[in-house]
């Protein structure tokens, strides 16, 4: 009996816990909510036209080449084709290089300054081929835009509007639109989710003085402010992030505006698990690299400070939440009934009992009910803040609730989900050296209804992910079996959530993934070998333009 009572005040305190932990994320949201309605856009006034590098870093992505070419040279054009120069960071090693550099060429023959920046490796991935370009820039900002990224002819003039008003900036972010919202569920669901990053978060952190991120695409960047800082370091899968931290904390700022630039989601349950794992492992590995730094500088405020912990360790609320579950799923499987829901009298003799009795039955009373209510109580309070943290920023929109709800609750079975996926991220940011292998998320061109991108190349195979996924349901399935049996309604209704979700998005990354297909020869659709890559290779390396 007494190991009983043991095991169960260990995990009332380790609930406990979780719970202070998750009410700092949760008490975050409100208060971002709040910080957001004093957001004002900042004036949008011409003073003068400073030479732009625009700058993209590619790998393996042929669908989007072309429409990505032209709505940068579009936008270079309205702003001056001599002020402007477009390099394509290229790491491909399929028969997208052939795409770009057809591409590229055609763009050399209208005036325009494009040149193509191959390596032979992925050298620090995305880090590394911005960097290599950031030592080549003579330019005064730089822009960079991710493969699926559709800037508007008026960009380039709306940028350097914003950012040539203050020497202080040192980014200005740009909002994100969604080319392909209406394609599916999971882009309905994803779109809601990145609304209430860029409607909420971004413009909160912004009036109020608080470090927000370069968001790795659509934005422009001082030259000068980034090579002080350090420039783009290799050492986490974040350099968006990372580069953004060590930015503001050498005393520039950056600018978050809410002019819309397009991109497109992810239709897929498999690639949106590879960028939020992408996502979760490099901003821990930015907050195991910067957070001590920033936590002990004296020029910087404490409410800065605090904002910032909670910035940049929010991805550590899915390992919290796949902990949740597990203790959950202990205390189902040896009926340990400090978790089930007490009686109204347990309830009304727990709020007027002191907190401190011996006895077995005192310790199920008084420890349990009473923390247990406050823990539900706190619970329920952060899982509602994530719930109106979408809803405020459909209604920013003008988005009807009730006719989104199903997006609604698809993207809260995707949160419960990807806890199993991000926490072997976090793990792997906490335990590892190495900051890892950037997996790209695939871009598929898609825009309509009728697109599709199941017969495209880049799909996203099954990994490891999944057999933790199955054991997880498995696990789940177990505890509930058990808290039927001993009649724990409470841990049945919270096991049932994780193991419905876990469920949903086990089953549709196995639907929706697939085997990655090899490079073609778009004339005679047969494989491309590396004879026929290696000759684009070297015209590039002798291109004088590069």
């Amino acid at each position: 009996m007494s190991s009983l009572v043991d095991f169960s005040f260990i995990l009332l305190i380790l609930s406990v816990t979780i719970t202070v932990v998750f009410f700092a994320y949760g008490f975050n949201i409100y208060y971002m909510l709040k910080l957001s309605k004093k957001y004002k856009s900042p004036p949008c006034v011409p003073t003068r036209k400073p030479t732009i590098a625009i700058q993209l870093p590619i790998y393996n992505e042929k669908y989007v080449i072309p429409r990505l070419l032209t709505s940068c040279a579009a936008t270079a054009e309205r702003y001056g084709k001599n002020l402007v120069r477009i390099s394509v960071l290229d790491d491909s090693d399929d028969e997208t290089l052939v795409t770009i550099e057809e591409e590229a060429k055609k763009y050399r023959a209208r005036g325009f300054n494009v040149e193509v920046i191959h390596r032979n490796d992925r050298a620090g991935y995305k880090a590394g081929a911005l960097n290599l370009a950031l030592s080549k820039t003579k330019e005064e900002f730089i822009v960079v835009f991710d493969s699926d990224f559709l800037p508007r002819p008026d960009f380039l003039d709306r940028a350097a509007a914003y950012i040539t008003a203050d020497n202080n900036l040192g980014v200005v972010q740009f909002k994100w639109s969604y080319t392909n919202r209406n394609y599916n569920w999971i882009t309905k669901s994803v779109s809601i989710g990145m609304d209430s990053h860029f409607l909420i978060e971004q413009p909160a952190r912004s009036c109020s003085g608080l470090f927000l991120n370069f968001n790795g695409s659509a934005g422009i960047i001082r030259v000068s402010a980034l090579r002080e800082s350090g420039g783009w370091q290799p050492d986490t899968l974040a350099e968006d992030l990372d580069a953004s931290y060590r930015m503001q904390m050498n005393h520039y700022r950056i600018q978050f505006v809410k002019d819309e630039v397009p991109c497109e989601v992810t239709p897929t349950v498999a690639s949106f698990k590879r960028q939020q794992g992408r996502w979760a492992r490099g901003s821990l590995q930015v907050a195991k690299k910067s957070l001590g730094k920033m936590l002990f500088r004296r020029d910087i405020k404490l409410r800065q400070k605090l904002a910032g912990a909670v910035h940049l360790t929010y991805y550590l609320v899915h390992p919290l939440m796949y902990f949740s579950f597990v203790l959950a799923a202990i205390a189902a499987i040896y009926n340990i009934n400090t978790i089930s829901l007490p009686s109204a009298k347990a309830v009304s003799n727990a709020l007027t009992s002191s907190f401190g009795h011996s006895s077995v039955n005192g310790v199920s009373l008084s420890y349990t009910a009473s923390v247990w209510i406050i823990f539900g109580a706190s619970i329920a309070l952060c899982t509602a803040a994530a719930w109106v943290y979408y809803i405020v920023a459909m209604r920013r929109q003008q988005m009807k609730i009730l006719k989104n709800a199903p997006s609604l609750v698809a993207l809260g079975f995707l949160g419960y989900g990807i806890s199993i996926s991000n926490t072997l991220e976090a793990l792997k940011a906490f335990f590892l050296r190495s900051s890892g292998s950037f997996k790209r998320t695939p871009k598929y061109a898609i825009m309509g209804e009728n697109d599709t991108w199941r017969d495209k190349k880049y799909q996203v195979p099954v990994d490891f992910t999944s057999v933790i996924e199955l054991a997880s349901i498995s696990f789940a399935a177990f505890a509930i079996a058990r808290a039927i049996f001993f009649a724990n309604y409470g841990l049945i209704f919270i096991l049932g959530i994780y193991c419905s979700a876990f469920t949903f998005v086990f089953l549709t990354t196995l639907f929706q993934s697939g085997k990655e297909k090899i490079a073609v020869n778009k004339q005679n659709e047969s494989p491309i070998s590396v004879k026929e890559l290696a000759p684009m290779i070297s015209v590039r390396s002798k291109n004088p333009d590069v």
